[in-house]
């Protein structure tokens, strides 16, 4: 009997410890529970909030950068001045391959800044206001030669440029399906040379340079993951 009723005082407090927790909300899922993301925060004042000489070992490399790619754009913008057959293409690229860089290099020393601070706001300052939108940058930037390349008819440049884009967002859609268009039309003119007939002695010249073609995308455009076509 005593070890009965022992049995049943237990059970009354286990199902009351059960119906409390119930009526609780359990520390770990106070937010909502499992499987819901926390909610995004807000970035803060950089300037306001860190102390001067953190604010200065944070900001200098970035600014450095974002300084150097301005600067980089200047001849560029003065030589979009001059009449279009009067413009040195090569160093309208030059100026944005150098631009698209430092872009770059802003959007890499911004992700290093970010050991240098401990809140969550401030990581999300760094990351919101420069090193994401530098990294977009850059990519703009090497979108726009990669389509001024593939007009002009070099193919070489048109696939590095893509290729550069993906090596910075690997998963940049844009540079992805122009790479497979890229490759579909190689292998169409591959396809071709071999319905004419040609045994490498034939003319070469023209919107596609099968030799340059093969070079390039035996380079790795194989590794283009869900995309590819290879």
């Amino acid at each position: 009997m005593k070890r009965f009723m022992v049995g049943a005082c237990i059970a009354v407090l286990i199902l009351g410890c059960v119906t409390v927790c119930r009526g609780q909300k359990i520390p770990w899922k106070a937010s909502g529970g499992s499987g819901e993301s926390a909610a995004p925060v807000a970035p803060g004042d950089l300037k306001a909030e860190l102390p001067p000489a953190q604010y200065r070992r944070v900001m200098k490399p970035i600014e450095a950068q974002i300084a150097l790619a301005e600067k980089a754009m200047q001849p560029y913008e003065k030589e979009m001045q001059k009449p279009e057959e009067k413009r040195r293409q090569a160093l309208l690229i030059k100026c944005k391959e150098r631009a698209a860089a430092c872009y770059l290099g802003a959007s890499t020393a911004a992700k290093g800044a970010l050991r240098l601070v401990k809140k969550d706001s401030h990581k999300a300052a760094i990351k919101q206001q420069y090193e994401e939108p530098n990294r977009e940058k850059a990519i703009d930037i090497y979108l726009e030669l990669a389509l001024d390349a593939h007009t002009s008819g070099d193919l070489r440049r048109t696939v590095g440029y893509y290729k550069k884009v993906l090596s910075i967002d690997r998963e940049n859609t844009q540079a992805k399906q122009a790479l497979i268009k890229l490759a579909e039309q190689y292998k169409q003119a591959m396809k071709d040379k071999k319905k004419g007939g040609s045994k490498g002695g034939g003319d070469m010249k023209g919107d596609w340079d099968i030799k340059i073609g093969k070079g390039i995308f035996n380079e790795g455009l194989e590794n283009l993951g869900e995309f590819s076509i290879w």
